[in-house]
C-alpha cells in the first residue's frame, strides 16, 4: 500500500498556470471524494520556477491514507508566448506546417494510425479556407448590392474579403480553439526541425528534476502523468535520464509512466521524429520502469488503438506490452447528462483523463495519482472497481 508518493504532471499543449492547475485539480477532488465516499485536502502552492511547481495534498478512507505531492513540469509559458504571435505570422508559419506534414507524407501515416486524429489536425486548415470562402462570399455580395463595377469593385471586394476573414479568425479562432490548434501545430514543426531550443533546454531540465527525485528515494512510489503533447516530452525527459544513468530507475522508489490522450506518433510518425522514436524505444526497453498508457475512443486527440512505439495499430489491449495499453470508455466515467452534453466538445471529452469521474471506473485519475493501491494494482484491467467497499474503505487491509 502506498503511503507516500510523488507525481511529476507533464500537461499538453496548454497554457495553464500553476495557481489554474491547482484549481482544476482542487475541482477533480472534489468530485473523487463523492464517487468514492473518501475524503481530501489539498494545500496551496509550496514552491514555484520557471520549470516547475508543486503542492501537496491527501487522500484517505476508513483504513488507509496517502499523501501525494504533485510536481508540474512547466512549459505553459512557452505555449503562452506562442499564442501571443500576431495573426498574420499564425497564418504564415502554420501553412509551412501544413506544407510539411503533407510533402513529409506524415499526415497520411496519421490517417493510417488514426483516422479521426488525422481529421483532427486538419480541422483548423478546414476552418480557415471556411473562413475564407465565407469572406469572399459576402464581399461578393455586398459589391453587387452596392452597384460597384470593373476595378473598383475589385478592390473593394478584395479588401472587404479580408476584413471579414480577420473578424472571423479574431471572434471565431479563440473560441473554437482554432487558433490554438495552428499553434499546436507550429510548434510541434519547429521543435521536430530542431527551431525550439527553449523546450530542447525545458526538457532536460525535466529529466533532472525526475532524476534528482528517484535518487532521493524518500517517497514509495514515483509517478509521471502525462497528457497529449505532453507524453511524448515525459517521454524524451525519461530517456535523458537514463542516458545520464542507465541504472537510476533500478534502485530505490519504482518509477511509473502514466500516458493518457497521448499524441506521441504526432513527432514518431514524422520523418524528423528520430528523437523521440528513440525516446520511446529507450523507455520501453527499461523493464524496471512501468509504463501504462489508456486510450479512449471517444477521444479524437489521441491515437486510439495505436502503439507509440511499434508505430502499429493494435486490435486489443496490450495488457503484457511496453506500454501496457488500456482501452477505457469515456462515458463509463462521466455522468450520462453530463456526456451528453459534451458528446461532440472533443476538448472536454480529452481532458476527461485529468478530472475526477462521476462514476467508479476501471480509469480513475485521482484514484491513481491519490489513492493507497501501487501503480500495477490501479493499473489493471478492472482498475479500481471492486477494490473498495462504499465506505471507501480498502478492501483486503
Amino acid at each position: 500500500m502506498i503511503g507516500r508518493r510523488h507525481v511529476f504532471h507533464i500537461g499538453g499543449y496548454d497554457p495553464i498556470t500553476p495557481e489554474q492547475q491547482v484549481e482544476r485539480f482542487r475541482r477533480s477532488l472534489s468530485a473523487f471524494k463523492k464517487t468514492w465516499n473518501v475524503s481530501s485536502q489539498t494545500s496551496a502552492l509550496l514552491d514555484c520556477s520557471d520549470v516547475s511547481a508543486s503542492w501537496q495534498s491527501q487522500a484517505w478512507g476508513p483504513n488507509w491514507r496517502t499523501e501525494t505531492t504533485f510536481e508540474m513540469l512547466r512549459w505553459d509559458d512557452l505555449v503562452l508566448r506562442e499564442s501571443r504571435r500576431g495573426m498574420l505570422s499564425r497564418l504564415y508559419h502554420s501553412m509551412f506546417a501544413l506544407f510539411d506534414f503533407f510533402a513529409t507524407g506524415t499526415w497520411f501515416r496519421y490517417v493510417g494510425a488514426n483516422w479521426k486524429y488525422a481529421g483532427f489536425f486538419i480541422f483548423p486548415y478546414v476552418s480557415v479556407a471556411l473562413f475564407g470562402l465565407v469572406g469572399a462570399g459576402l464581399a461578393d455580395a455586398v459589391t453587387r448590392l452596392s452597384g460597384l463595377t470593373g476595378v473598383a469593385a475589385a478592390i473593394a471586394g478584395i479588401l472587404l474579403a479580408v476584413v471579414i476573414f480577420l473578424v472571423l479568425m479574431h471572434w471565431l479562432g479563440p473560441r473554437r480553439r482554432i487558433n490554438h490548434a495552428l499553434d499546436d501545430n507550429i510548434f510541434s514543426r519547429q521543435l521536430l526541425r530542431g527551431q525550439q531550443p527553449e523546450m530542447e533546454q525545458r526538457i532536460d531540465d525535466f529529466a533532472g528534476k525526475i532524476l534528482e527525485r528517484v535518487r532521493k528515494a524518500d517517497v514509495d512510489e514515483i509517478l509521471v502523468v502525462a497528457h497529449s503533447l505532453g507524453a511524448a516530452m515525459a517521454l524524451a525527459a525519461v530517456a535523458r535520464s537514463l542516458k545520464q544513468d542507465s541504472q537510476f530507475s533500478r534502485h530505490g522508489p519504482p518509477l511509473c509512466i502514466l500516458t493518457v490522450g497521448a499524441t506521441i506518433p504526432k513527432f514518431a510518425l514524422h520523418p524528423k521524429g528520430a528523437s523521440f522514436r528513440q525516446a520511446t524505444r529507450a523507455v520501453a526497453g527499461e523493464t524496471s520502469i512501468r509504463w501504462v498508457e489508456y486510450q479512449a475512443r471517444d477521444d479524437v486527440i489521441s491515437f486510439y488503438r495505436f502503439d507509440p512505439v511499434r508505430l502499429k495499430r493494435v486490435g486489443r489491449e496490450e495488457l503484457d506490452g511496453r506500454p501496457n495499453i488500456r482501452r477505457v470508455q469515456i462515458h463509463s466515467m462521466m455522468d450520462p447528462a453530463s456526456f451528453r452534453r459534451y458528446r461532440f466538445n472533443f476538448m472536454r471529452l480529452h481532458y476527461q483523463f485529468l478530472m475526477g469521474n462521476a462514476q467508479r471506473a476501471p480509469y480513475d485519475y485521482c484514484m491513481i495519482t491519490c489513492g493507497p493501491l501501487e501503480f500495477d494494482e490501479i493499473t489493471a484491467p478492472t482498475g479500481p472497481v471492486g477494490r473498495f467497499q462504499a465506505d471507501g474503505s480498502l478492501i483486503g487491509q
